[in-house]
């Protein structure tokens, strides 16, 4: 019974190590992973000589002393993977919270662009510059409603008058409080048609599709450099009429 139990720990070591090994591969662990388990199952193997008396003790302690170096080593690597893994993970959302209001800044412009005109455009420059220098028609009420009347009774007894104004682009769209409230980075009329990650033009398409037997005008705009190939951000749709974009939340 006293020779058998020797060889348990030995046994289990080496299984255990194929194990991890195994389901390693078969799940895509990186390289630091599969060599750690491959450590644990070569550590488990010579155990299992030295028992069997294969091998001499001085040969198993120094195996046993590269074993731990090399384990030590395959720690820290897999540390250091871990911790990449982390700061690029880091680093993305860092980005991506840059990029998607860059996008969302170009579909307030382009949402205020249509009220203005009917439609979306698909270049930048005109887009700046109806931001700077355009105008918005904005709907005023001029009277006050009395409390006894809805605001349509007021309005058809004349208590209240309708009146279209033009409002300044920039600061309708982009200068309120509520809107530069929970900004990821202040607005700047003058570049906000450049990526703020990688100062390249967004991408920038619009046009029209028939929707339901309507003509109905669309846009869509692009991240110009996303920062993982095939990972890009997008806001609108040159296919259906929607101005959502593609990160979660939206």
């Amino acid at each position: 019974m006293k020779n058998l139990s020797s060889y348990i720990f030995p046994g289990l070591l080496i299984l255990a190590g194929g194990i991890l090994l195994i389901m390693g591969a078969r799940e895509g662990q990186n390289t630091w992973v599969l060599l750690g388990s491959a450590l644990a199952l070569v550590v488990g193997v010579i155990m299992l000589l030295l028992q069997m008396g294969m091998i001499t003790r001085r040969m198993s302690v120094i195996i046993g002393l590269l074993s731990v170096a090399g384990a030590l080593f395959l720690g820290f690597r897999d540390y250091r993977s871990v911790k990449g893994v982390l700061e690029f993970e880091a680093r993305k959302k860092a980005n991506d919270t840059r990029v998607i209001q860059g996008l969302k800044d170009i579909r307030t412009a382009e949402v205020g662009y249509k009220q203005a005109t009917g439609g979306f455009t698909g270049d930048l420059s005109v887009l700046r510059e109806f931001v700077k220098n355009g105008s918005i028609p904005m709907i005023r009420a001029i009277g006050q409603k009395p409390d006894t009347l809805t605001v349509e009774e007021a309005i058809d007894l004349g208590i209240i008058v309708r009146d279209t104004i033009q409002a300044p682009a920039l600061d309708s769209l982009f200068m309120t409080k509520a809107a530069r409230a929970d900004r990821a980075y202040a607005f700047d009329p003058n570049s906000f048609t450049n990526s703020p990650t990688s100062n390249k033009p967004f991408l920038l398409k619009a046009g029209v599709i028939n929707s339901s037997g309507r003509n109905v005008p669309v846009f869509q705009a692009k991240d110009p450099a996303p920062m993982v190939a095939g990972d890009t951000l997008i806001v609108g749709s040159m296919e259906k009429a929607s101005t959502s974009g593609n990160w979660s939340g939206e």
